[in-house]
């Protein structure tokens, strides 16, 4: 939870994180090699910079709302929706890893990865919502934690291992030490954004509220390592 001062304070993180999302995407998407895996990561980074940018907007837009906040909750679906993106991307890229372009382009590869999708972006938009309420006699806004809200969180990081697992079963049985260097890029890059998640969800259960101007930026640093990590992963083709 966090007041209009904290929400503001931390759009500057944000902006950080944003501009390195993208910039990273955007050299990925100019590479030559691995069209097709480049590609998915391009899509996938440049699904969590909306997802930060609808995520920087959404808590101060808010405090100002009336009490029904429509246009917070509307950025929230949005932002829900576009992090998924990176979320099934990453599947998706270690799917192409493991398996190869052939095998990730199958109708029953791209079936299942954009159904998975829907699966988890649907309730996500329905069960997760904004709220606003005093605490302290100080107006907060945060997202309402609530058992549906909280099953989309575990489905969203069980998303993400079984990315690293899928990584992690090429990672071993690959002899070459430069392809075995890459694969650990992506691996990492993976798992930080799942540490970055873990941590949040950490923080709202532990109820930090009142050290989120330190938390906070620790938690988008996290995540600010995922795209770095993918993009030296990319450099080694």
């Amino acid at each position: 939870m966090a007041d209009l001062n904290q929400d503001l304070y931390m759009i500057g993180f944000k902006v950080v994180e944003i501009i390195v999302y993208i910039f990273c995407a955007v050299t990925i998407y100019r590479k030559k090699k691995e069209y097709i895996l480049n590609k998915t990561y391009f899509i996938s980074l440049l699904g969590w910079a909306v997802y930060i940018i609808f995520d920087a907007i959404l808590f101060p837009v808010g405090h100002y709302e009336s009490a029904d906040l429509i246009f917070a909750n509307l950025f929230r679906d949005i932002a829900v929706c576009a992090g998924g993106v990176l979320a099934f991307g990453f599947l998706f890229a270690s799917i192409i890893i493991r398996y190869g372009e052939a095998k990730a382009k199958e109708t029953k590869t791209l079936l299942l990865v954009v159904g998975g999708y829907f699966a988890f972006a649907i309730p996500t938009v329905i069960f997760d919502t904004i709220v606003r309420e005093v605490k302290d006699s100080v107006p907060v806004v945060h997202t309402d934690f609530n058992i549906p809200s909280a099953i989309m969180i575990v489905a969203q990081i069980l998303i993400y291992l079984i990315a690293i697992i899928q990584l992690m079963s090429i990672y071993r049985r690959i002899d070459d030490k430069s392809e075995k260097r890459r694969v650990l890029y992506f691996i990492l890059g993976c798992l930080f954004i799942a540490i970055g998640v873990l941590f949040f969800v950490l923080l709202g259960l532990l109820n930090l509220g009142d050290i989120a101007w330190l938390t906070g930026p620790i938690g988008h640093i996290i995540w600010i390592f995922a795209p770095i990590f993918i993009l030296i992963g990319t450099r080694k083709s």
